[in-house]
């Protein structure tokens, strides 16, 4: 029985490149036991573009012991990476200083994860 990559060079004009290592900017590193994906790179642009280069990492995304609750002050929305942000962008519409933090927090763990 012929693997994939036969039956596709069979059907098309195709090149095998080998493993890939990177695809749209996300890195990929195989070994005998894993196989990891991260996007370096993004996370430094990110962490540029909100001045956080040199921030602190922080070991969890969200801080376990702070309830974030909706913001009781209307303010018109600032229109300027999981659970976390998921949690975060609840708050988009009106966002308070206390979600400008948790957000901060986030890129502190990101920064912590490239």
């Amino acid at each position: 029985m012929a693997n994939l990559k036969d039956s596709l060079k069979e059907t098309f004009d195709i090149t095998d490149l080998g493993i890939p290592t990177r695809i749209v900017g996300i890195e990929i590193t195989k070994t005998a036991d894993s196989l990891t994906i991260s996007q370096p790179l993004y996370i430094e642009s990110i962490l540029w573009k909100h001045k956080m280069e040199d921030a602190n990492p922080v070991s969890t995304p969200l801080d376990p012991n702070h309830k974030l609750v909706p913001n009781s002050e209307q303010q018109e929305p600032n229109r300027s990476n999981a659970y976390a942000v998921n949690r975060l962008a609840a708050y988009t519409a009106n966002p308070s200083l206390e979600h400008y933090g948790a957000a901060k927090r986030l890129l502190r763990y990101i920064k912590g994860t490239k």
